[in-house]
């Protein structure tokens, strides 16, 4: 029995030794270039979905600083997250992006986390915590590159261009205020993607919430440009870019 907790504290020391480390040699990232959005600035070439085990999830998302902005390890649903690697192409290269969707517990949000392998104008990872909402997705966080956190509470049309923002290392970037989940979710289906789990398309979310926050979940990590693609309104904010 002593042996066992001997292990068990090791192990604790172990993994806080490790976020440490971590943390410490966070990366410092890149100047942003112009209004950004860096979905826009990348074209899809392919994309495989991830199976990583619970534990695997878990530890990655508690290691991730744009995460643990927008919510914390213990609220997430395991059993439904959905992690995809896009191949894309940005400046004649191909780079890789890490797309999860995320749902909660609280069957009302899912996270939204976009990892790029190289930074795309300048952002190397987002996240949106995305309510689900009378036929809409709304953001009501988003959270850039480790920085500071961002509360959309309304759409905001602050910028044009970086000129416009007052603070060192703020760019004016680019969000979407609402999505139309139903367009979101039908063109995911139409292009051959999350019909397991979203069935009929739109149609599952007026008839299984739980179904719904899934099916989310799924294009949200699958069909990025969907998402794009069924933007209501664009807003733009000085944002914070950087560790």
């Amino acid at each position: 029995m002593r042996r066992r907790a001997l292990l068990a504290v090791f192990v604790i020391f172990l993994i806080v030794g490790a976020y440490g480390a971590y943390v410490v040699s966070y990366p410092k990232y890149p100047e942003v270039e112009g209004c950004v959005n860096p979905f826009k600035a990348v074209k899809p070439v392919n994309n495989v979905e991830e199976n990583f085990s619970k534990v695997h999830v878990f530890f990655k998302l508690a290691m991730s600083r744009d995460f643990r902005k927008l919510a914390k390890p213990w609220q997430v649903d395991y059993s439904h997250v959905k992690i995809v690697k896009h191949t894309l192409e940005y400046n004649g290269e191909n780079i890789t992006m890490l797309a999860m969707g995320i749902p909660l517990k609280d069957k009302k949000h899912v996270i939204a986390l976009y990892e790029f392998s190289k930074p795309v104008q300048g952002v190397k990872v987002r996240g949106y915590l995305i309510e689900l909402s009378q036929g809409k997705l709304r953001p009501k966080l988003v959270s850039v590159n480790g920085g500071k956190l961002t509360v959309l509470s309304s759409c905001r049309h602050k910028c044009t261009s970086n000129s416009d923002c007052s603070y060192p290392r703020e760019f004016c970037t680019e969000y979407c205020c609402s999505y139309n989940r139903n367009y979101a979710i039908d063109c995911c289906v139409n292009a051959g993607r999350c019909g397991l789990v979203c069935g009929a398309g739109a149609t599952i979310c007026l008839i299984n919430p739980i179904g719904c926050l899934v099916c989310t979940a799924c294009v949200v990590a699958n069909c990025y440009f969907c998402i794009e693609e069924s933007c209501l309104e664009w807003g733009t904010g000085c944002e914070y870019h950087g560790a």
